[in-house]
């Protein structure tokens, strides 16, 4: 798990004007080592992303009917899914990544009027609540002590900023408040060219300092100062571009010849899978001065038919296991719905 915290920073957008939409660049801290960006609404409007969100989560059912009897809840995970427009995730600190992540959460405003809801519920409940919640005032801004192992700000008709710790959760809304340095006001900040079609961002805003965390085959990296990953659709094509920035011409040149050098043996080993071969040879290379673009699609009707597959199996899981004892959900009187959304636009 600390080697997946340290790796994934490794890949999203150091964001230029073009993307500031997306990116919500005002509502992030100055400090931002990496970033993680998750446009729902968008994704949700894809082929790949409404197959997900209608075949899988909406199919997954049995693990929330748990969830909803282990705490006696009421959660419809599909009006949840549908109440959030974007996920923003970032992070000031490469050691400790999880000490120093910042959740960002924007979603409709009867979304946030439920989790409102739902945290004072849980408050009032005190010690009869199945998770331990605390509740204090600042202001016009609510904190919620979340079983101490997580921190939730509530900005009125904003976001929802999530940390593990007081410190951090309340540096976050200084930034959303607009009284702390936002990442529009960093001078680190790089540009990797508009990618519109993306619905999910992922990179970093500085150097590659990991050490030895990184495995053989991503030594690459290190000779990068900066990088993004953007993933997206257009078309019937499913698309993948990572970027990877350095300081020298003369190093961008070699990552590409590394890179190519990779892209040639996959090649030459004939690989028998049709759609491992298919992603080699859409597999582009490219520079533009101090950057390496590497770029790679897949048809989203074969995307699907993967998805398929896993739902499938999903499935064959759930009807493999156990149905729950019939006492367990007898006795479980479900709380306020934190969940019963409309559609965001």
């Amino acid at each position: 798990m600390k080697h997946l915290a340290l790796v994934l920073p490794l890949f999203l957008s150091i964001l230029n004007p073009a993307v500031a939409g997306s990116i919500p660049r005002e509502e992030i801290s100055a400090d931002a080592k990496w970033l993680i960006q998750l446009d729902a609404a968008q994704f949700r409007a894809t082929k790949v992303g409404g197959f997900i969100t209608t075949e899988m989560l909406e199919r997954n059912q049995p693990a929330v009917q748990k969830l909803n009897t282990k705490f006696k809840l009421n959660i419809d995970v599909n009006k949840i899914v549908e109440g959030i427009s974007s996920i923003t995730l970032y992070g000031t600190d490469y050691d400790s990544p999880q000490d120093h992540a910042v959740l960002l959460i924007r979603a409709s405003p009867d979304f946030e009027k439920i989790a409102v809801g739902f945290l004072a519920g849980m408050a009032l409940a005190g010690t009869n609540a199945p998770v331990r919640v605390t509740q204090t005032q600042q202001g016009a801004l609510a904190f919620y002590d979340i079983q101490d192992a997580a921190y939730c700000a509530i900005l009125p008709g904003r976001v929802i900023a999530i940390g593990r710790s007081r410190e951090v959760t309340e540096q976050a809304a200084k930034v959303l408040d607009g009284k702390a340095p936002c990442l529009a006001s960093a001078t680190a900040i790089g540009g990797f060219g508009d990618m519109k079609e993306a619905f999910f961002f992922l990179g970093v805003a500085q150097g590659f300092n990991l050490g030895n965390n990184l495995p053989p085959q991503a030594k690459l990296l290190q000779a990068a100062d900066a990088g993004r990953i953007a993933l997206g659709e257009n078309a019937n094509l499913l698309f993948l571009n990572l970027a990877l920035r350095s300081k020298s011409p003369e190093v961008v040149t070699q990552m590409q010849q590394a890179v190519q050098g990779l892209i040639a043996i996959g090649s030459l080993s004939q690989p028998q899978d049709k759609d491992v071969a298919h992603l080699l040879q859409s597999i582009k290379v490219s520079t533009d001065a101090n950057v390496v673009n590497i770029s790679v699609d897949y048809p989203v009707d074969r995307a699907i038919d993967q998805l398929t597959k896993v739902r499938d199996q999903m499935i064959r899981k759930q009807h493999a296991e156990p149905a729950p004892a019939e006492n367990e959900t007898s006795n479980a009187t479900p709380a306020t719905a934190p969940a019963v959304l409309p559609a965001t636009n």
